[in-house]
C-alpha cells in the first residue's frame, strides 16, 4: 500500500490542476460573453440616443421654420424635483450670412408663491449662463442650469444644444417664471468675438419650471 501512495497523491494533484484549468477555461469564456453582451448593450443604447438626438433636433428644426422664432425649447414647461436633473434641448437660429458667436443667459423672474432667492425678495436672478455685455452671470449657489455659456453657429444655420437643469437644495417647491436670452456678436465666432454696445438680447423667451 505504501508503494503506491505517492502515485494516488501525484494522480490526485494532477486531477486537481486538470479541474481548476478547466474551471479557468469556463470562467474566461463566460466573462468574455458577458463583456460582449455589455459592449452590445452600450452600443445598442448608443445608437439609440443619437436617433433620440437626432428626431429631437428634427422637430426643432421643423418648429422654427414653422414658426419663424429664432429661440425655441422642445419643452415650454419643465417639471423638475430638487436635485434631479432634467435635460431639454434648445434650438437658436442664425439669420445672419456668417459664423457668429452667440451666449446664453438664464434670469428666474418671479415665483408664483414665493421668490426666486429667499435672500433676494422679488428681485430676478441669474441662474444660468452669462450675459456677455454686463459680464453678468449666476453666483455659485444660484446655478439651475448646467450649459455652453457661448456656441458658434453657423450663417443661417439652426443651432441644437443639450441643456441640464438641477434645482439646487434651497429652492423651494413652486412654479417659477424664467426668462431664457440669447446674445449675438456683431461679428467674430467666439475666438474673434465682437459683441454688439446695445443690452438688447438678440431673442428672448420666457419659460416655466414646476419644482416639486
Amino acid at each position: 500500500m505504501e508503494i503506491f501512495g505517492p502515485k494516488l497523491k501525484r494522480k490526485g494533484s494532477l486531477q486537481l490542476s486538470i479541474n481548476a484549468i478547466v474551471v479557468l477555461i469556463l470562467a474566461i469564456t463566460i466573462l468574455g460573453l458577458g463583456l460582449g453582451f455589455i459592449k452590445k448593450q452600450f452600443g445598442a443604447l448608443g445608437a439609440q440616443f443619437e436617433e433620440v438626438s437626432e428626431e429631437i433636433k428634427g422637430e426643432i428644426v421643423q418648429k422654427i421654420r414653422d414658426s419663424g422664432d429664432l429661440l425655441v425649447f422642445n419643452k415650454e414647461t419643465i417639471n423638475a424635483q430638487i436635485g434631479k436633473p432634467v435635460e431639454f434641448f434648445v434650438g437658436v437660429k442664425n439669420t445672419g450670412a456668417e459664423t457668429n458667436c452667440f451666449a446664453t443667459y438664464v434670469q428666474c423672474i418671479r415665483a408664483l408663491k414665493g421668490n426666486c432667492d429667499p435672500a433676494q425678495p422679488g428681485v430676478p436672478i441669474p441662474v444660468g449662463g452669462v450675459n456677455p455685455l454686463i459680464n453678468d452671470r449666476p453666483v455659485a449657489e444660484n446655478v439651475w442650469f448646467s450649459l455652453f455659456d457661448e456656441v458658434d453657429i453657423k450663417g443661417g444655420d439652426v443651432g441644437v444644444f443639450p441643456i441640464t437643469l438641477q434645482i439646487p437644495g434651497k429652492v423651494s417647491p413652486d412654479t417659477y417664471l424664467m426668462s431664457y436670452e440669447i446674445y449675438k456678436t456683431e461679428s467674430g465666432d467666439c475666438e474673434g468675438q465682437q459683441w454688439p454696445s446695445t443690452e438688447t438680447p438678440y431673442q428672448s423667451k420666457p419659460f416655466y419650471i414646476n419644482v416639486r
